[in-house]
């Protein structure tokens, strides 16, 4: 990949070369893959005294029909709701959006201020470098063009290895779709129910690396994020240019969504942020406090 990739790992050239028709044939032969059933939904196991939480890809299962979900830890406090179109029993509408797959809010306070650039990534919850197959860089370049039409110019890419997880993110703030500040003694806007865009949130996207907002300790923070590429219930991700769709069995049987400060750049500790959220870390992630995250597999029949 060019300069579209801010981390340490660039896709090879190769990808280009193979067959586009041979690709979506390859990804999309269903003869081939595992036949996988019910979802698995595990979260980050909230802490008990609400210190910090050890790094690890093991949570704490839950039912999708029971959301939300406590959040706890040394970083943040509140709860997280999971909303998923074709889950039986949903009554959301995702605001007449059809095309969404699903929506996940967040809300709740920092403890303290930060001690990094935090990141939202979506990542493989495994320690060993990714393998990666002539089909899967294709695809991989895809999604990163798919994100930078998307309006996120600094993408971090890393296949793992070396203290880092295999990963593509970008910082949080300028990832999430809705982002609300909720001043102490004011009531925040009621989780389940759609979040109104508004001109903060096209000005902070559209200016992210030029807004001079800081996380304020205290205020309640409301975050939603939609998907309209990842569905988990059928384990596919769809409307990928080139790919189209493919079932994610072929290439993982776990994904996780986190949320995380970058503590390590290289084993190099990072420099204070000063509390503001549009800092970067543009190298290897190689430490990282997770505060938030969400891990799906489908287990195998």
């Amino acid at each position: 990949m060019n300069n579209a990739v801010t981390g340490n790992t660039k896709v090879a050239p190769e990808a280009d070369e193979a067959s586009a028709a041979t690709i979506k044939t390859n990804l999309s032969d269903e003869g081939q893959i595992p036949t996988f059933g019910e979802l698995v939904t595990e979260l980050q196991t909230p802490s008990s005294d609400g210190g910090p939480v050890e790094e690890s890809f093991a949570g704490t299962n839950v039912d999708l029909t029971k959301s939300p979900f406590p959040v706890n830890n040394d970083l943040f406090e509140g709860l997280i709701h999971i909303l998923m179109r074709d889950l039986p029993g949903n009554k959301y509408t995702f605001d007449g959006e059809k095309e969404v797959l699903w929506e996940i809010q967040i809300q709740g306070k920092f403890k303290r201020q930060i001690k990094g650039p935090i990141y939202l990534a979506m990542e493989l919850p495994q320690e060993e470098k990714y393998k990666v197959t002539a089909p899967m860089k294709l695809v991989i370049k895809a999604c990163l063009q798919l994100m930078k039409t998307m309006g996120h110019k600094d993408v971090h890419l890393s296949f793992g290895g070396n203290g880092e997880l295999p990963h593509m993110g970008a910082p949080a703030f300028h990832s999430f779709d809705r982002v609300v500040v909720t001043p102490p003694g004011e009531t925040p806007p009621p989780l389940g129910h759609h979040l109104q865009r508004m001109p903060s949130d096209v000005q902070r996207r559209k200016n992210f690396f030029k807004i001079d907002q800081k996380i304020e300790v205290g205020s309640t923070y409301t975050f939603s994020m939609k998907n309209r590429r990842f569905s988990p219930l059928t384990w596919k991700v769809v409307g990928v240019p080139i790919a189209r769709q493919f079932t994610v069995s072929r290439f993982a049987e776990s994904v996780r969504l986190a949320v995380y400060e970058v503590l390590e750049e290289n084993g190099k500790p990072v420099e204070d942020p000063q509390g503001r959220v549009n800092t970067m870390a543009k190298k290897k992630h190689t430490k990282r406090n997770t505060f938030i995250w969400i891990k799906m597999s489908r287990k195998q029949l």
